[in-house]
């Protein structure tokens, strides 16, 4: 019997190998609307529970917000989603412009506004895309780790440039970005050998994540986990520099300014 339940449970591993390369395979196909679906599914999806929303800020998110973000500045928040730090900024007194692809979030969100007896302006689409007002921000914010949910490290710049050409005179911007699972870059390999061969028009990377959303269609979650040193590669290039950095566990966060 013993050899039985080792001979099942190798078995086992294998299709599960099999498994995660067939999704590789598969992710690498998709086209940046696809990776875009899925963000948005995991988008609605998260933490629109009532008591998540109303759980408010983070206890890190609550030091940075009081350590760079004034009183009576204007604040873009990049992924403002079900609402949940939207909801915690504006109840401090900030005037906050929420900018989010995912609509049942945002609808979300708007209903706890108004139960709340509160508004705020929020932008339907990706920050990539949208036209953002007013044109100047004193501080922007990039929502926990949604920087990370960016496909490719040349889309990821251009957000930070685009993000530098909103910001005021001495403004910030304060994202946070994953580090926590860098993925095994064989699976990464194969999705992007796939990605060439069926000219999907995107290419992971080292450090993509990708797994199923729906066993029903293919839908997959996306993100970036970031290996030392490659944070700071983009905010350069994006001519940026960090004037400030907070190892936090999992989820390091970096405050940058015009270089």
């Amino acid at each position: 019997m013993r050899l039985v339940t080792v001979a099942l449970f190798r078995v086992g591993r294998l299709f599960a190998r099999a498994h995660r390369v067939f999704n590789y395979l598969a992710a690498g196909t998709l086209r940046i609307d696809d990776l875009r679906a899925g963000i948005t599914h995991s988008g609605e999806r998260d933490e629109a529970r009532d008591e998540a929303i109303a759980a408010g800020l983070m206890n890190w998110e609550e030091d940075l917000v009081t350590r760079f973000v004034n009183p009576g500045e204007l604040v873009l928040l990049v992924g403002s989603g079900a609402g949940r730090d939207l909801i915690a900024l504006i109840g401090k007194g900030y005037r906050v412009t929420g900018v989010e692809p995912a609509r049942r979030a945002i609808a979300t969100a708007r209903r706890h506004l108004e139960r709340r007896g509160l508004s705020a302006d929020i932008i339907e689409g990706f920050f990539e895309d949208v036209e953002v007002r007013p044109k100047r921000f004193d501080v922007i914010i990039f929502s926990y780790c949604c920087y990370s949910f960016i496909p490719e490290s040349g889309r990821r710049i251009g957000v930070l440039r685009k993000a530098a050409e909103h910001l005021g005179n001495r403004g910030r911007i304060i994202l946070s970005y994953m580090v926590h699972y860098p993925g095994h870059p064989v699976w990464v390999q194969l999705a992007r050998t796939s990605a060439r061969i069926s000219g999907s028009g995107w290419r992971p990377e080292r450090g993509d994540v990708l797994h199923p959303l729906d066993a029903a269609r293919p839908l997959f979650h996306y993100e970036h986990s970031f290996r030392p040193g490659e944070i700071d590669d983009e905010v350069a290039a994006a001519g940026l520099r960090v004037t400030d950095r907070f190892d936090i566990p999992d989820n390091p966060v970096v405050v940058l300014a015009r270089a």
